[in-house]
């Protein structure tokens, strides 16, 4: 047997991971010996010193032969849902249809041990109506009780889960968020006193600065003025999906693809 292919394969494994970990986790591969890595692996270190063993045959230990445990740990997360309760979203069952495919997604949340909150937004206001919790439970309290009315306050919305993913990623360290946002786009109030839809361009290039998984669902079921949440799913690099068609689909496994 050649030595030196199964110490690569004790030191180097297959499986990959968002995050390594020199406490705990699963075991997912063997590394040098040091400061942060202090867990010895046994085998992986008696294989490098068989390699690296004496010219009278001795197999000694030296420190540069040692080897660590390096293990996997699972990401922590977040879900933040941005809802449109605009009054757009008060005709054809929008609303309706909408909580349906959130209270789809909270359940695999539930299962996963994963993080949600919850920016509504309508008439001049959005309002976070649920800070990230792992309480499922609370979170489908506060979406059946979200009432439609009022303009589209986009541009606030999308300034806010930019602020609150902030925050929770200083709680949080090394969470993963995914940011879903239920809007026609069409929005008609402005922060600034600028074009509405062109200032919620502005946060949204700012979102995709910082690298967020974004979702943009689009509700409107006409595109009648003008696909705006297609075209700032575009500017944001988010992925992009028309309300009717995804729910003819599997919303989780489009999530977590």
């Amino acid at each position: 047997m050649d030595l030196r292919l199964l110490t690569n394969s004790c030191i180097s494994g297959r499986r990959k991971s968002k995050k390594i970990s020199s406490i705990n986790g699963r075991f997912l591969k063997s590394v040098p010996y040091d400061k942060e890595y202090k867990k010895l692996s046994l085998i992986p270190t008696i294989i490098k010193s068989a390699i690296n063993k004496s010219e009278e045959g001795f197999i000694l230990v030296k420190k540069e032969d040692l080897m660590a445990k390096a293990f996997s740990q699972k990401r922590q997360i977040s879900i933040l849902f941005v809802v449109d309760a605009s009054g757009s979203m008060g005709v054809e069952d929008l609303m309706s249809k909408t909580k349906g495919l959130v209270f789809d997604i909270l359940k695999s949340a539930y299962v996963r041990r994963e993080r949600v909150g919850f920016i509504t937004f309508r008439g001049t206001k959005a309002e976070i109506i649920l800070p990230f919790t792992k309480s499922i439970a609370t979170a489908k309290e506060r979406l059946k009780k979200i009432k439609t009315g009022g303009k589209t306050p986009l541009s606030l919305a999308l300034k806010n889960a930019i602020k609150m993913i902030e925050m929770e990623s200083l709680k949080e360290k090394d969470t993963e968020f995914i940011l879903l946002i239920f809007s026609d786009g069409r929005a008609n109030i402005s922060l600034s006193g600028i074009d509405p839809f062109e200032e919620a361009i502005i946060f949204g290039k700012k979102i995709l600065e910082k690298n967020i998984k974004t979702f943009i669902i689009d509700t409107d079921p006409t595109w009648i003025n003008y696909p705006y949440a297609k075209d700032l799913a575009k500017i944001m690099k988010a992925r992009y999906f028309k309300l009717s068609d995804i729910l003819q689909g599997n919303i989780r496994d489009i999530i977590y693809s």
